[in-house]
């Protein structure tokens, strides 16, 4: 006897897994994350991820400042929080500006976990109301930066920044 199911489209990936199933019996992981678009009188404020203190082959680019959101705690105050943490900047958020997914293939997750890792980065457009530039010591980040707007199309950075910045130009139209 064959199973008359249908398939599921290879884009699907809740049609493939029961959302029955616990997520710790699920074949990957999730991570949700918060980053803000902080933009002032035309400069960006940025981040550089660098991870080679852990790995030292490691190429450092440029995001927005965010990061994961911890259990329990609300997006936007994780945004809030990371900015913080990362810039020195405290921040207010002003609007939500998407919410983008991606998949990390097991082989390419940077702590080398063998299953493939769902992102979910929620993006906001924030402003600063305090604090003073600072860079992060011990993180993930290892420098913040305010830079032109026409400038960061030259820099070494994640895709990401580019896609947020779209939404924020996008937003203010």
């Amino acid at each position: 006897m064959t199973d008359a199911r249908p398939t599921p489209a290879p884009h699907d990936a809740s049609a493939a897994v029961s959302s029955a199933v616990p997520p710790a019996a699920r074949p990957w992981d999730t991570r949700l994350a918060a980053y803000c678009v902080v933009v002032r009188e035309g400069r960006i404020l940025l981040a550089l991820w660098d991870m080679r203190a852990s790995h030292p082959d490691f190429r450092p680019r440029w995001t927005l400042p965010g990061g994961g959101v911890d259990l329990g705690e609300q997006a936007a105050a994780g945004a809030v929080r990371e900015v913080a943490e990362e810039t020195g900047y405290d921040v207010a958020v002003t609007s939500l500006l998407g919410v983008e997914t991606g998949v990390v293939p097991a082989g390419q997750r940077l702590h080398g976990e063998a299953r493939p890792l769902q992102t979910v980065a929620v993006m906001y457009a924030a402003e600063v109301v305090g604090g003073e530039l600072a860079h992060e010591i011990g993180g993930t980040t290892s420098r913040a930066a305010w830079f032109d707007l026409d400038e960061v199309a030259s820099l070494d950075r994640v895709a990401r920044v580019d896609e947020a910045l779209r939404l924020y130009r996008a937003r203010r139209e």
